[in-house]
């Protein structure tokens, strides 16, 4: 009996046509490759940014200035309120990090003394925009006091502060610096505000550190006390910080009502004011534009000397509306050296200027800022010091279009100027600050509350011999 194959048929079978089956050959039985398609190459990472900078948002002023500036930042980032991408700009690493869900977190902590401020914002409207580990408040005010911020309710606050810190340091590739916003002349921003910069610069020494301070005045403010805070928060961090840049409340109280024509203006128009003049000042360090990327590049240009770090600050246009304004850059840069557009009311023409930083923001070229930047040393007198043919000038550029928040009552307009002025008039609002603080020391006027919280008496004398000098320096620059 013939054996069968595994196909069932005999051995020697023949087919059809009386042949026998021959095998097929390996070539014939060999399966044809399927051809694949190489997969595409996977979408280029993001530009690298030119390093992050992390923000810290101290006090009631700090923390609701700090609101206005991510909302605004949120809004030229292309960044919905709750984190999530609306269509981004820019790669926005350096002032946002990228979460597990995909959705971007400020680098920032917000921080008060006392839980109500913070509250309001984790129910409000960007609830989900900020992590909840980065806002830490504690259950008692720092009343106005800079001892109470310095050595009591701030103290133990600010070592949890120190410690979130480290774990937003630790997420960055290339730290630039940390920016603080708060008010010099409260108790928190004041007091504790120092504590958290002067441990800043002991645990980051390399790294810049901005302080964004809200100065009041008298006309503003009904705290007695503000000259002591103002001067001892200065006196503290003065050799410590990189550049102090100064906004005072009643100047851009009368910007409201000159430019915006609002007669009786809210803290959250001033606040709108100061999130646009800190957009201008970050963002060529931001988007895409030429010249100045770096921070420490800015600051190199801007500060002649460690301790004259005070620029003044101006922004140009503000309006309500589109009227008489022009889409030329001379006219916003001209408009910038005008003291109604200053962020702190002193009239520059008094003093001689060390440096100027224009950052300029528009459809604009940089032959655009050359012309600009020769008609302003052709047209507009500067007076410099002696050793000086003119000022240095260093500018930035953003291509990116102004924009504003909103029903904040600011028009955007079509290109923009944010100026930045190291000019010696600068002493003059030290010199007021510490005639009202010596009006105050000589009388001892509560000078009991601040030394029931631990500081010694001899702080106030070494604070006001400090800022002595530092008013002596402008003035030996002044005239050399």
């Amino acid at each position: 009996m013939k054996k069968r194959n595994k196909l069932g048929k005999k051995k020697g079978a023949k087919n059809k046509s009386g042949k026998k089956q021959k095998n097929k050959s390996k070539k014939a039985l060999r399966v044809k490759p399927i051809k694949v398609e190489p997969e595409p190459p996977p979408p280029p990472p993001p530009p690298p940014s030119q390093g992050e900078f992390i923000w810290i948002h101290i006090g009631q002023a700090g923390v609701q200035i700090g609101l206005a500036c991510w909302e605004l930042f949120c809004l030229e980032h292309g960044i919905n309120p709750d984190g999530t991408v609306k269509e981004l700009t820019t790669n926005s690493t350096s002032m946002f990090s990228l979460s597990q869900e995909n959705s971007y977190v400020p680098r920032a902590l917000i921080v008060d003394t006392e839980p109500s401020v913070i509250d309001v914002l984790k129910s409000g409207k960007f609830q989900n925009l900020f992590s909840h580990e980065n806002m830490i408040s504690g259950k008692e005010s720092a009343a106005s006091n800079y001892a109470a911020g310095f050595y009591g309710v701030g103290k133990t606050l600010s070592s949890k502060v120190m410690d979130q810190l480290a774990r937003l340091a630790e997420d960055c590739n290339s730290l630039q610096g940390i920016a603080v916003f708060r008010s010099i002349s409260g108790g928190t921003g004041s007091g504790m505000g120092s504590r958290i910069i002067e441990t800043i610069r002991n645990t980051y020494p390399n790294k810049t550190i901005i302080d964004l301070n809200v100065c009041s005045s008298s006309e503003f403010s009904d705290i007695i006390v503000e000259p002591y805070n103002t001067a001892l928060t200065t006196h503290h961090v003065l050799d410590v910080v990189n550049c102090s840049l100064l906004f005072d409340n009643k100047s851009i109280y009368d910007i409201c009502g000159s430019k915006l024509d609002l007669l009786q203006p809210t803290f959250a128009n001033i606040n709108s004011i100061v999130a646009l003049v800190t957009s201008g000042i970050t963002s060529s360090l931001r988007f895409e534009g030429s010249m100045m990327r770096n921070i420490s590049e800015l600051l190199a240009n801007l500060i002649p000397q460690p301790r004259l770090h005070f620029p003044l600050i101006s922004y140009a246009p503000i309006t309500n509306c589109a009227r008489s304004i022009s889409s030329a850059s001379t006219q916003s840069a001209m408009m910038s050296f005008d003291s109604d557009y200053q962020m702190i009311k002193i009239d520059p023409r008094l003093g001689k200027y060390l440096s100027i930083c224009m950052m300029f923001r528009g459809n604009l070229k940089p032959t655009n800022i050359n012309t600009t930047i020769a008609f302003l040393q052709r047209e507009k007198t500067i007076p410099v010091t002696h050793n000086m043919n003119s000022p240095l000038f260093k500018f930035g550029l953003c291509n990116l279009l102004p924009i504003a928040v909103p029903e904040s009552g600011i028009f955007a307009a079509s290109t923009a100027t944010t100026t930045l002025c190291n000019n010696t008039i600068i002493k003059q609002y030290w010199m007021n600050t510490m005639n009202n603080y010596n009006k105050l020391l000589t009388k001892r006027v509560f000078l009991h509350h601040y030394t029931e919280e631990g500081m010694d008496e001899a702080t106030f004398h070494t604070a006001n011999g400090n800022i002595s000098k530092l008013i002596a320096e402008y003035e030996e620059i002044e005239s050399s």
